[in-house]
């Protein structure tokens, strides 16, 4: 009998209180609202964590539901900004025309889905994308690691995975699969990232995927994988480095945010986006993500004047955000 566990969805919902004029009342201001990938969601946090040093009576409200759970958000008119760990589709993109709600799209770093294993799974150090297929593919009738290895233990494969809703699980399986969507049945699967990595850490036999940013900030509890990309390829391990120079590959990634036009010209709104760009190289550090180029931040520039008419002059933030504290 096939094992399928499902996680209920957990997603984090991060509210800045609105700060209070003299009479002690909320502000009159309209709240932001972000909602979108669990990848991204860490640099729009950090954004709006360092953003209410600057301006304490807008309200931020960043949530996560997946990219398509943030676009499907986005269509019925619920979301400013859409966190995105892939591209918008045809049909996302033509629902939001078609709602008079075009939007902007600005780069805002780079990822690496990280494959990890429990640090007492002491066989795999890496493996093949033809592995990783082979395994992750539907009807795969591989279930132990001496499936994929016959050098390896005759120990059960627990697969972890981001839910359907996820870019980070669309691009995986479009990547890795070969059609984005399609992976095997006996996966559990969680839209809350650190259910995945307590599911891989409890469990010898488990292997998960997802963004390298979870990975990086649970080390002590995770070991990842080496990828090698093709026959007599060196295999490649996630790091910063392997991300920016794309030698990590084929699960290198950009990371987006998906700005509505009417929203970005909000005077609150304005100031908000022009801060999260300015600042953008240390909010994805601080995310844990690679930051955009320079080619990147210049067209994010050039779009912004674009879409505001005149760049807009961004708040002054306080220095060094990447520092806790």
């Amino acid at each position: 009998m096939k094992r399928v566990w499902k996680f209920a969805a957990a997603g984090c919902l991060c509210v800045l209180a609105a700060g209070c004029g003299s009479g002690g009342g909320p502000s009159a201001l309209q709240p932001i609202i972000i909602d979108g990938s669990s990848t991204v969601f860490r640099i729009s946090q950090a954004a709006h964590l360092a953003y209410r040093k600057v301006a304490p009576e807008v309200v931020v409200v960043v949530d996560y539901h997946g990219t398509g759970g943030g676009f499907s958000r986005y269509g019925d008119g619920e979301v400013d900004i859409v966190d995105a760990s892939r591209e918008a589709k045809a049909d996302e993109e033509a629902r939001a025309n078609a709602e008079g709600m075009p939007w902007t799209r600005f780069l805002v770093g780079y990822d690496g889905i990280t494959l990890v294993v429990n640090p007492r799974n002491t066989w795999a150090k890496a493996l093949t994308v033809a592995q990783l297929k082979a395994l992750w593919e539907p009807g795969s009738k591989i279930t132990k690691w001496r499936d994929l290895d016959p050098a390896w233990p005759d120990q059960a494969i627990v697969l972890y995975s981001p839910d359907n809703n996820s870019g980070t699980f669309e691009f995986f399986t479009q990547e890795i699969v070969g059609h984005a969507g399609n992976q095997r049945d006996d996966v559990q699967q969680s839209s809350d990232d650190n259910t995945l990595v307590s599911g891989v850490a409890g469990d010898v036999g488990a292997l998960g995927y997802f963004g390298y940013a979870y990975f990086a900030s649970n080390k002590d509890k995770l070991r990842a994988l080496a990828v090698q990309n093709g026959p007599g390829a060196q295999p490649v391990a996630p790091s910063a480095e392997s991300i920016r120079d794309k030698s990590y590959a084929p699960l290198s990634r950009p990371l987006f945010i998906y700005v509505k036009n009417s929203a970005a010209r909000r005077p609150e709104a304005a100031k908000f986006l022009a801060f999260y760009l300015e600042k953008i190289d240390e909010l994805a550090k601080t995310g844990g993500y690679d930051p955009p180029t320079e080619a990147d931040r210049a067209s994010n520039a050039r779009l912004l004047a674009g879409l505001q008419g005149k760049a807009a002059a961004p708040a002054k933030a306080e220095p060094n955000l990447t520092k806790k504290g």
